[in-house]
């Protein structure tokens, strides 16, 4: 048992989120550890946040998420394998995707208008 791989159960922005989701399953009897961190720089006025995630071995995982989902932590829910998600939740995915085309966007009318002022 103890070769037995860790998945990701829970996933959200706080450690104190992590930390009471990991203890509602050790509650159950469920094994359960934190890990994650926490973004170093702040804005004025709020935290940047961080990624924080609670793990639990694989057999126990639909045991873990249906204790979770009782106890209103749905949304926050690992639904997916991470191997076949990659390392960024489809929320990260789509905010860089808007990003980057916000960018190319820029980039294209910053270079029609060094154009524009390079001919006339």
């Amino acid at each position: 048992m103890a070769g037995e791989p860790w998945v990701v159960a829970w996933r959200g922005a706080t450690e104190v989120d992590a930390e009471l989701a990991a203890g509602l399953l050790r509650a159950a009897g469920i094994a359960a550890l934190v890990e994650g961190s926490q973004t170093p720089y702040r804005a004025v006025t709020f935290p940047l946040g961080g990624t924080w995630l609670v793990r639990v071995r694989a057999e126990q995982l639909a045991a873990a998420q249906a204790v979770l989902e009782e106890a209103g932590e749905g949304p926050n829910l690992e639904r997916e394998e991470p191997e076949a998600r990659g390392l960024l939740t489809s929320d990260q995915r789509a905010t860089l995707k808007a990003a980057g085309l916000g960018l190319a966007v820029l980039a294209i009318v910053v270079l029609a208008l060094l154009i524009r002022e390079a001919w006339g």
